[in-house]
């Protein structure tokens, strides 16, 4: 389970890991209300590359699975961004951050 910081606390989603076929995912449940002009935004620090992974959107009724680039000692993190999406991740603005 992933929850948000005090930038984030309503912030709520489960991150799925299989070693074995090496895939990683994340289904994000709740999202905190931001402003018309942010977005969630979710990263992946991978052998010390930051990887754009797109915008989060809640899952609603259904599923939302992201995947995330799989690599032993990872790192994901949840930002939050100009609407749109940023090219590079605010730090100052991580609001979760996931190990895997």
């Amino acid at each position: 389970n992933v929850s948000g910081n005090k930038k984030a606390k309503e912030l709520k989603a489960v991150a799925y890991i299989n070693p074995v076929k090496k895939l990683s995912y994340i289904n994000v449940s709740k999202l905190p209300n931001l402003p018309e002009n942010q977005c969630f935004q979710m990263w992946a620090e991978v052998n010390g590359e930051m990887i754009n992974l797109g915008i989060l959107e809640e899952a609603g009724d259904g599923q939302n699975l992201k995947a995330l680039p799989y690599a032993k000692n990872a790192v994901g993190y949840i930002t939050i961004e100009p609407k749109g999406g940023n090219s590079n991740p605010t730090v100052d603005n991580i609001v979760a951050n996931i190990s895997y």
